[in-house]
């Protein structure tokens, strides 16, 4: 005589097993795909940036700007700088901010934690199910896309929103809605090397292409950063007029030739 209850039992324990078998699996395979990509976990302070370690992460004057991208430069003001509104910096002006930085590395995804403006930016990695983004998403940071291509860490950010100075927020350079950052990151012992290529066909005729390098350190970041917004907007009145970004560069003082010292913090 045929018992439903053993049945029913039976029938629980085969699944229960398959699903124990499967998670294991799984387990097994997800530790072996940790295993075969390569670990860029950790905390990174600036080291140099290149071409020329100075003037990073461009030279006004050398850049290939549109006929949009000219008029929006020379029609900057000061005031209008998102950051007097604690808006955070985004990239690709944030790779060469002078603030120590930290990576977190997880199976799906990498965490970049930035002590420059308490920025917090995900890096989603390919091929595990993250949706893609409706038609009306923007983010100010962008929305990040990474994959591994053997040692290098490939990282894809675009649907930024418009940004006064979204290519350098020293002196006003913007970026359209069009703005695609791709950086390449590599890791050389304790160095971290970012090679970065930014487009923006409504800005620029030409990508700004730059390097900049990062050493491990073993400090912890200096957190939170802490932006008062009714404090923000006051630093205005002492800004300097002379600070103002020709396109032509000509007869301008160092500070405004796009990009800054790399040992700058503002």
């Amino acid at each position: 005589m045929f018992d439903a209850t053993n049945g029913k039992q039976r029938l629980l324990l085969t699944g229960l097993a398959w699903l124990l078998g499967a998670t294991a699996a799984f387990g097994q395979a997800n530790s072996q795909y940790l295993l075969e990509v390569p670990d860029f976990s950790g905390r990174w302070r600036p080291a140099t940036c290149v071409p020329d370690g100075q003037t990073c992460p461009f030279v006004v004057a050398d850049l290939q700007l549109t006929r949009v991208g000219r008029n929006l430069i020379e029609a900057f003001e000061e005031p209008i700088g998102p950051k007097y509104d604690c808006f955070q910096a985004t990239v690709p002006s944030l790779f060469v901010d002078p603030y120590a930085w930290a990576i977190h590395q997880l199976k799906d995804r990498l965490i970049f934690e930035y002590e420059k403006d308490d920025i917090v930016r995900t890096v989603w990695l390919d091929g595990w199910g993250h949706p893609e983004p409706g038609p009306y998403d923007a983010w100010w940071q962008g929305h990040s896309v990474g994959r591994f291509d053997g040692d290098e860490l490939v990282v894809v950010t675009d649907r930024f929103m418009y940004d006064p100075a979204g290519m350098e927020d020293l002196g006003g350079i913007p970026s359209s809605t069009l703005k695609r950052v791709t950086a390449r990151y590599s890791i050389d012992a304790d160095r971290l090397h970012v090679d970065v290529l930014t487009e923006d066909p409504l800005i620029l005729d030409e990508p700004i292409r730059f390097t900049a390098e990062f050493a491990r350190q073993q400090e912890a970041l200096i957190l939170p950063y802490g932006c008062e917004r009714d404090q923000a907007r006051q630093v205005i009145q002492y800004a300097d007029p002379s600070r103002k970004i020709s396109v032509q560069g000509v007869g301008q003082p160092e500070p405004t030739r796009g990009g800054r010292p790399i040992g700058e913090r503002r």
